[in-house]
């Protein structure tokens, strides 16, 4: 650092005391340097300190007893003029997602009635499924019990052999339906919540990340 810079940032430091006395201080350090001269610069640069240091003694010598009171004035207004600054930007980012989404608004219409097709595409096709599965097991129950009940007739009427082999196709129908019927409990008692769970965090990831984003 040289006298320039030292000077230049002291008097930087100073801009929060009245005009004169600042003017008084920078004559002073001005002059302190010229009747040093330019081979004793370095010098007096090293014994002066840093401009922080030298502000700060000035400070104290104008201010006294309530160089405390300032510093802390001083403080809270600096963090004022920080939280304003911030409410600036928060409300100058909010104007520009609202104009970003005003001028966007073809494309992210768009793009929302495509994932909402997507979406009832998916629970059409996933009811569709469910529909079938469960009018298969059903018929499966049914035809079960129709074909053991016509097995029984047949073993009564005298054919016994082909009554048996009926009953025992009617019991494996039946069974099959059984088990179609266990597999649809754990299918909508389980895989049908967490899927349904999963979608809708799926929808709802974008708006979170928007709102913490804010």
């Amino acid at each position: 650092m040289n006298r320039k810079e030292f000077l230049k940032q002291l008097e930087e430091l100073l801009s929060d005391i009245p005009e004169a006395e600042r003017r008084d201080a920078m004559n002073y350090y001005q002059n302190y340097f010229d009747d040093a001269g330019v081979e004793q610069e370095q010098t007096i640069l090293e014994e002066l300190g840093s401009p922080e240091k030298v502000a700060e003694s000035i400070k104290r010598d104008l201010f006294g007893e309530n160089y405390d009171a300032y510093v802390k004035a001083k403080q809270e207004k600096q963090q004022e003029t920080i939280e304003k600054q911030q409410r600036e930007n928060r409300t100058l980012r909010n104007i520009l997602i609202v104009v970003a989404l005003v001028l966007t608004f073809p494309i992210w219409i768009g793009l929302v009635a495509l994932a909402f097709g997507i979406l009832v595409t998916v629970f059409a096709g996933l009811f569709g499924v469910a529909v079938a599965v469960i009018a298969v097991v059903a018929a499966c129950l049914f035809a079960g019990v129709a074909v053991t009940v016509i097995g029984m007739i047949k073993a009564v009427a005298g054919f016994p052999a082909v009554g048996l082999i009926v009953i025992a196709g009617g019991l494996l129908v039946f069974m099959i339906g059984i088990l179609g019927v266990v597999a649809l409990v754990w299918i909508f008692g389980r895989i049908f919540p967490w899927l349904i769970r999963a979608i809708v965090r799926l929808c709802k990831r974008p708006f979170q990340k928007r709102g913490a984003s804010i």
